[in-house]
């Protein structure tokens, strides 16, 4: 479906301040940044800046992640029959983020951040890690109730064993996504691409077993 002019316009906001926060973070350290400073940047007011962000710290490393409510999650799952479940899990990741834009230069921002600013890693990764949590107790009982989906019941591989590693799997290729874009705008993270990042995982995974 394409995206409404409201929801372009909305993001272009977001956009703007988190560009602003990430730009600023880099130049002067992310502990200096106030919210004061990205409203200038950003040029928008302060009632703005928290109708889009519930905190500084938002702006700088990203929104917390949360997976949809789970009769939701269950219909998009379920509707993703015909791909392998990793997938379906990619689905349910855009579908509970509400969009598949990536803006290539805060995810290169927060690229540089994590390497230059060490102390910054937790605070990039937490959205990541609730995420994962979240999805991991969401498939453990749904692939009790759908054993026909799962790809290690004959390897002797626990439920909860398969559904960690397969939104491991998930979630690492769709942060690689993130690591990997790069450019001046947005950009769609496809399943075309996050099943090239599965594949890569996968002869990584086929190399260091060697």
């Amino acid at each position: 479906m394409p995206e409404s002019l409201r929801a372009r316009k909305k993001r272009d906001t977001e956009n703007a301040i988190e560009i602003a926060a990430v730009e600023l973070a880099l130049e002067r350290g992310h502990a200096k940044v106030t919210v004061a400073d990205i409203c200038t940047r950003a040029d928008v007011s302060r009632s703005t800046f928290f109708n889009y962000m519930s905190s500084r710290e938002t702006a700088l490393f990203g929104r917390s992640l949360h997976l949809l409510p789970a009769e939701q999650a269950a219909v998009i799952i379920e509707m993703s029959a015909d791909v392998p479940l990793t997938t379906a899990v990619f689905r349910l990741i855009i579908a509970s983020i509400g969009h598949a834009q990536i803006n290539a230069v805060v995810a290169e921002g927060r690229n540089r951040m994590l390497l230059e600013q060490p102390d910054t890693q937790a605070a990039i990764l937490a959205p990541f890690l609730s995420l994962t949590t979240e999805l991991t107790a969401f498939l453990v009982p749904w692939l009790a109730a759908h054993p026909e989906r799962r790809r290690l019941a004959d390897t002797d591989t626990s439920i909860m064993r398969e559904a960690s590693l397969t939104v491991l799997v998930a979630v690492s290729a769709f942060q690689s996504l993130i690591s990997d874009t790069t450019g001046t705008g947005d950009v769609e993270a496809t399943e075309a691409a996050f099943r090239d990042s599965v594949r890569k995982l996968a002869l990584l995974a086929e190399e260091s077993a060697h």
